[in-house]
């Protein structure tokens, strides 16, 4: 019975950590195998393009030659190893399949002063075979899926947009990367309060007048922040009404760098300086006053400019920057 609770308890860690995301992967389901099995250190490996290697304790690797030739569901031990002198200490392995393409390898380890493991120690490896392809399968669908999440919320943070969600209260239960980025330039700390608090008086007034007519409005209200807008919508979820806050930052061509800017476009730095100033809405003048140019220099340069860019004037400039690829 107590090896059958054990068998089960290390089941729901694997499937636990299939589906967590965190720093550490597989450390629950690895932590908790050395303590059942009185191991050293223990080790998993999910091999499809390239290997990636997850230890805990005293563990050596089992390198990517060795995994490749062990048989799929057979658990190995030290001396059975194909083609290895293993001169390690005591070992207990098996590889199960994931897909036509990949595998996954788990592996305890004890050092060479203490005994081997004992033959139930095998038999629990053999137990969790079965599961450790599913597990594995798992684990990699959602990490593709958390990089495809991530890859959106970069796409949108560069683009000024976010996204914010409140209970009915206005507790705050969830923010972007890029709202957070926008807390933390504002001095909010939305994460720590749990609540967005502006400083600004007639700011505050008006996200609370805001935030209650969205709670009972089928259309959506804008609100006016420090350097952002929030429009705010109501949505009905399962669990109560939430309400969802669409952020846009302000976006600035000169918080991009002119190295960035000038090699996007083919500019030389000087041409990209102006340029940023320009699509940042400031006249010929003013931004020559930024740069300590003389008008006469920025009025030539923009030229240059609005050739190398196939554009007429400043508004065009500014459509086509707005509009490009430089803010990725």
């Amino acid at each position: 019975m107590a090896r059958f609770d054990d068998q089960t308890e290390l089941t729901k860690s694997l499937f636990a950590d299939a589906a967590a995301k965190g720093e550490q992967p597989w450390a629950m389901f690895l932590d908790q195998f050395c303590t059942i099995t009185q191991a050293d250190g223990a080790g998993l490996c999910i091999d499809r393009e390239s290997g990636e290697l997850w230890t805990r304790g005293d563990c050596p690797v089992i390198d990517a030659p060795l995994r490749g030739r062990l048989r799929i569901d057979r658990v190995y031990a030290q001396d059975g190893l194909p083609l290895t002198d293993w001169t390690k200490g005591f070992l207990r392995v098996v590889k199960a399949r994931i897909d036509a393409a990949s595998h996954v390898t788990v592996w305890l380890h004890r050092g060479a002063h203490r005994k081997d493991f004992r033959s139930a120690d095998g038999q629990l490896l053999s137990a969790l075979t079965p599961f450790l392809g599913q597990a594995a399968q798992m684990s990699m669908m959602l990490g593709d899926e958390r990089a495809e999440a991530g890859l959106s919320d970069t796409i949108a943070g560069r683009l000024g947009a976010g996204w914010i969600v409140f209970d009915r209260s206005g507790v705050v239960q969830s923010l972007s990367v890029a709202a957070q980025d926008w807390s933390d330039r504002e001095g909010l700390r939305i994460m720590d309060r749990r609540r967005l608090e502006l400083r600004d008086a007639d700011a505050a007034q008006g996200f609370r007048s805001g935030f209650a007519t969205a709670l009972v409005s089928d259309e959506p209200v804008k609100v006016q922040l420090p350097n952002a807008e929030l429009v705010l919508s109501r949505q009905d979820q399962s669990d109560g009404p939430k309400v969802v806050g669409f952020l846009r930052n302000v976006l600035t061509a000169s918080a991009l760098s002119n190295d960035r800017i000038a090699g996007h476009f083919g500019l030389s730095r000087s041409e990209a300086r102006l340029l940023a100033q320009l699509c940042d809405g400031h006249t010929l003048r003013s931004a020559a006053e930024v740069l300590g140019w003389t008008e006469e220099t920025a009025r030539s340069t923009s030229k240059v400019i609005f050739a190398r860019l196939g554009v007429s004037g400043q508004p065009a400039m500014i459509r086509r920057i707005m509009g490009s690829g430089v803010w990725f």
